[in-house]
């Protein structure tokens, strides 16, 4: 074999392998109609977002093997932002695909939410179209979804990627806001976080 052919072969063997590890994430902007699903949850029922129209959702995507995930799991960062109650609706995704070992069973998923106290429904998305659809990179990523449908917000659920420093909780930000009347500002930040395991 000639080494011209070897280097064309290992150009597209590394470009292969490079869209295997990125897959083609949607490039989501704030303002744009958040894309509908339907999603079994963790407890098998049907979630779809179409059933929540007026009110304001959150999205999170979870993934209970992330550091990320397990920290804010174990602090209530997202279950205090649950219990906001009112017209706000909490809901978290897993993108998680079914071969990988971070994937969970349900029944290992509710043990999980049941030994941190996560009250809030947690959506299978195990061949990845949703999360694609959202562009969601990390766990956590964040959306905020206002009453008309559109996306109000995206990326990290605060300032404080190392932990026990944060001072600006965006999604809690962005809430007021919206409670107000007012755009979030920003409405858009670096998420962070572990990969989301397509």
């Amino acid at each position: 074999m000639n080494l011209d052919r070897l280097a064309k072969m290992t150009a597209v063997l590394a470009l292969a392998l490079a869209a295997c590890a990125n897959p083609t994430l949607a490039d989501l902007a704030v303002g744009q109609a958040a894309p509908t699903f339907s999603l079994t949850a963790v407890d098998g029922s049907t979630v779809s977002l179409d059933q929540f129209q007026g009110k304001t959702v959150v999205l999170e995507w979870m993934n209970p093997n992330c550091p990320f995930s397990l920290r804010h799991s174990d602090e209530k960062t997202m279950q205090k932002i649950a219990d906001r109650g009112g017209d706000v609706v909490f809901l978290a995704v897993n993108s998680t695909q079914a071969s990988h070992q971070d994937f969970l069973k349900p029944a290992d998923y509710a043990k999980f939410l049941g030994e941190k106290s996560l009250t809030y429904p947690v959506l299978y998305d195990s061949d990845g179209k949703v999360g694609k659809a959202y562009g969601a990179k990390t766990t956590p990523h964040m959306y905020v979804i206002d009453p008309a449908g559109k996306i109000a917000y995206m990326g990290a659920i605060d300032d404080d990627p190392r932990g026990g420093n944060a001072k600006v909780n965006y999604v809690v930000s962005a809430l007021d806001a919206l409670a107000a009347g007012k755009s979030p500002d920003p409405a858009s930040t670096k998420p962070y976080g572990c990969t989301v395991k397509y």
